[in-house]
């Protein structure tokens, strides 16, 4: 980070995204992922928080995605394009790039934090 944040300051749209995942949130303990996992996003989670609130004077804006284990389906598969969503379903990684793609094109005053999923 220290290496690239000369570049991202330079930038006209600084933005940093990073997929935390839900096992970095206390208490969360629904997946089957290795301890080490829960630790290194534990971790992650720490850093981000620290970025965020040190990047954010300068105009950065960090956004944490905070998903459950998700449906990682091909969304330019034939059975992905004709399988209707609902709210009952897994999330997908299309999902996550969506909420991606709506929080770096929000006005630059418009810092979104964090995105927590609820997991089915």
């Amino acid at each position: 980070m220290k290496n690239f944040l000369p570049l991202l300051l330079n930038s006209d749209k600084p933005d940093v995204v990073t997929m935390v995942s839900a096992c970095g949130t206390a208490g969360h303990h629904r997946s089957d992922a290795h301890d080490a996992f829960y630790a290194a996003k534990s971790a992650q989670a720490g850093f981000t928080e620290i970025l965020s609130k040190r990047l954010r004077p300068q105009g950065v804006r960090v956004i944490s995605l905070y998903p459950p284990d998700f449906d990682n389906t091909d969304p330019l598969s034939e059975e992905w394009k004709s399988t209707p969503r609902e709210a009952k379903d897994a999330l997908t990684a299309q999902s996550l790039v969506d909420c991606i793609l709506f929080a770096v094109t929000q006005p630059r005053d418009c810092f979104i934090k964090a995105f927590h999923f609820e997991q089915v």
